[in-house]
């Protein structure tokens, strides 16, 4: 990995947490994320939906992914339905705008993303649940990228969800509803959040999620949720992504 040294405040605004401020070595996001994939077969990353400097983040560690951590297959937030369709996408038949993508999520450089990994030669798989759904999007979900992962042994994935997709053990107030992080856990998972509008860097850092720096700290995510007081993201991510202010 790339280290990149830089004062991570633990406690700016919008940020709550008992610790005092520490420097921590922080890494060039690209690397950290070829690095957490080359030890584990899924990675989770948890978007921001419209952000174009997420989307762009994940668009330049694309190529690293693939060619230096065995990353094979891109797992989308993106209704299963349109599997044909991304299916005719990845074989040129079509253009990327066939592609029916949930107001929510859909911009521009959601669809970059997408073009991008087929450029790099990537398997891209819809994953999310149809509406109505007799089982939780999460669960749906996870059953989508465990049937793939069990019919290619040998594949490694990346899989872009939303944020609070990809928390784990959360515990929620009134439900007991586990993520789609929870329901993959055996499959070999590293979660890592993105945490926009977060440090006064002029680029994105990310760092390893441990007890001693996040006991007790939110991302704004976490701090929306009906979720028991207790939670944070000590327990709830493997790794953190900080965006630089205003981004």
């Amino acid at each position: 990995m790339i280290l990149v040294l830089c004062t991570v405040m633990i406690a700016p605004a919008g940020i709550s947490s008992s610790n005092e401020d520490h420097t921590l070595s922080c890494f060039e996001p690209g690397s950290y994320l070829a690095d957490k994939a080359r030890a584990n077969r899924i990675v989770l990353i948890g978007k921001h939906h419209k952000n174009i400097h997420i989307h762009n983040l994940i668009i330049h560690s694309l190529p690293a992914l693939v060619a230096t951590a065995g990353i094979s297959t891109l797992f989308v937030e993106i209704p299963s339905s349109q599997q044909e369709a991304i299916n005719r996408f990845c074989k040129g038949d079509e253009g990327v705008e066939t592609i029916e993508v949930c107001d929510i999520i859909e911009s521009p450089s959601y669809r970059e993303i997408l073009l991008k990994a087929r450029s790099l030669g990537m398997k891209i798989i819809a994953i999310d649940a149809p509406v109505p759904c007799s089982i939780t999007r999460d669960e749906w979900m996870a059953r989508r990228v465990k049937a793939y992962l069990e019919e290619d042994p040998q594949s490694k994935g990346l899989v872009l969800a939303g944020q609070r997709h990809v928390f784990k053990g959360l515990q929620w107030v009134h439900v007991i509803e586990p993520s789609l992080a929870d329901h993959l856990e055996s499959y070999g998972v590293f979660s890592v959040i993105t945490w926009p509008n977060a440090i006064d860097n002029l680029v994105p850092v990310a760092m390893d999620i441990n007890s001693s720096y996040f006991s007790g700290v939110r991302d704004p995510t976490l701090m929306a949720m009906n979720i028991t007081e207790q939670v944070c993201l000590a327990t709830a991510a493997d790794g953190v992504i900080f965006m630089p202010r205003n981004q």
